[in-house]
């Protein structure tokens, strides 16, 4: 679609003011997701940074006091190729002009999927991602998240490179970067283990010889070594250090059912203005939805999930800790426990719904989601971090849905964030005042 002159300009002021306020944010030691500032995570960052500076490679793996979720594959990388880790700002700021690349990327990466669409309202939509609250922490306070997300992306395009390339030695450059940006996920942040089962998966059905079919498992055999040396070394998929009783981190320990709900409604959180992409106009899709007989199925599986929690979970026995905005909001909104239960339980109907209406039986969306409600089982505790800004990414990218890009969904995408960053830096900052 054509834009005219003063959509033009608005669209440039858009995304000049998303990046402005995305190094504002960092000039201001903004703490939009609650863990930023110099008492938040960077506490456990900068000591994890300073004991791989500090101990030669073998030492620093078999560290006890490594405190991370993650691999330490982010700490080798900053050890060999950051040359600004003198002090803890000049870190800071490494990481956050690192950061910088994720929008870039994200903004190729829409080039790549939606060929036929304005790349100006592409580069509006890539500019959302400066919203991010998580995206914005992390590139602030030196977290590991972003580089992750960069690497997602980085797949992504990889992967397209190799789909659609006919040259067989070009495409073998390309099977290389794809496995190795994809298996680099992983060791950023386990729960990307999604990204090189997709890329995986998409390589051995592609139409390319099966000499290349046969290298990728070969290399994403290889790429897995370093990866299980550490579950053998930690005896588990976290070190031990994480997993004390002191730290309140649990893993596998316990089966944790209200967390599928929470889980839900932070998927659907970041699923509601996408709707507006879909080819059919919103009130079609609820028809379409309402028409499909075995959506009802799939609502009965919710109502027996309800009936579960209310026989078996203590819904009063809770932390405050994580679960996302329907919790924040419920704790806002009510004092009485009933209704805080009855309007959690809608928010997870509603939750469940968006979800069901937006996967439209597209097998990777499927997939990636009930990989994602899984996960949250097994998990204590569940914040909203671990799906901000991947859904947004991952719709945009790997996800099977059929999206188109106008000049109206482009802008509410833009308002929807622009909205959220503004709602949880007043929250956070009432909270922590």
């Amino acid at each position: 679609m054509k834009i005219s002159f003063y959509y033009k300009i608005l669209i440039y002021i858009l995304v000049f003011f998303s990046f402005f306020s995305f190094f504002g944010g960092f000039y201001l030691n903004e703490n939009s997701a609650g863990a930023g500032d110099y008492t938040g995570d960077i506490t456990n960052i900068w000591p994890n940074l300073q004991i791989w500076l500090t101990n030669d490679i073998i030492s620093s793996i078999h560290h006890e006091e490594y405190y991370s979720s993650r691999t330490p594959f982010l700490y080798f990388l900053h050890k060999t190729l950051n040359p600004f880790t003198d002090n803890i700002e000049s870190f800071r700021k490494s990481v956050f002009l690192f950061s910088l690349s994720l929008p870039i990327l994200f903004y190729f990466s829409l080039r790549e999927r939606f060929i036929k669409s304005d790349k100006l309202l592409l580069l509006l939509i890539s500019s959302t991602i400066c919203f991010s609250p998580y995206f914005r922490t992390s590139a602030y306070w030196g977290l590991e998240e972003n580089f992750g997300f960069i690497f997602l992306l980085l797949s992504f395009l990889s992967l397209n490179f190799f789909l659609k390339n006919n040259n067989i030695n070009r495409t073998h450059i390309f099977l290389i970067l794809t496995t190795f940006f994809s298996a680099c996920c992983l060791y950023f942040d386990q729960k990307l283990i999604i990204i090189p089962l997709i890329c995986f998966i998409k390589i051995l059905t592609s139409n390319k010889l099966l000499q290349l079919k046969a290298l990728s498992i070969f290399y994403y055999a290889i790429l897995s070594l370093p990866y299980i040396y550490l579950i053998v070394l930690w005896k588990g998929l976290i070190p031990p250090a994480l997993l004390d009783p002191n730290t309140g981190r649990k893993l596998g320990d316990e089966i944790f059912l209200l967390h599928i709900g929470y889980a839900m409604t932070m998927i659907a959180f970041y699923l509601v203005p996408l709707l507006l992409f879909k080819e059919r106009h919103l009130t079609d899709l609820i028809k379409n939805f309402l028409k499909d007989k075995n959506n009802y199925y799939f609502l009965a599986l919710f109502f027996i999930y309800i009936t579960i929690l209310i026989l078996f979970s203590d819904f009063s026995d809770q932390s405050a800790l994580g679960k996302g905005f329907v919790h924040k909001i419920s704790n806002i909104l009510f004092e009485n426990e009933i209704n805080k239960i009855l309007f959690v339980f809608f928010s997870f109907f509603i939750s469940w719904i968006i979800i069901l209406i937006y996967v439209e039986k597209k097998l990777i969306d499927i997939l990636t989601i009930v990989y994602l409600l899984i996960l949250s089982i097994a998990i204590w505790p569940i914040f909203q971090e671990y799906f901000d800004p991947l859904i947004l990414l991952m719709v945009f990218t790997f996800f099977g849905s059929k999206l188109y890009v106008n000049y109206k969904n482009s802008i509410i995408l833009y308002a929807y964030f622009l909205v959220f960053i503004v709602s949880i830096n007043i929250y956070y900052a009432n909270l922590l005042s």
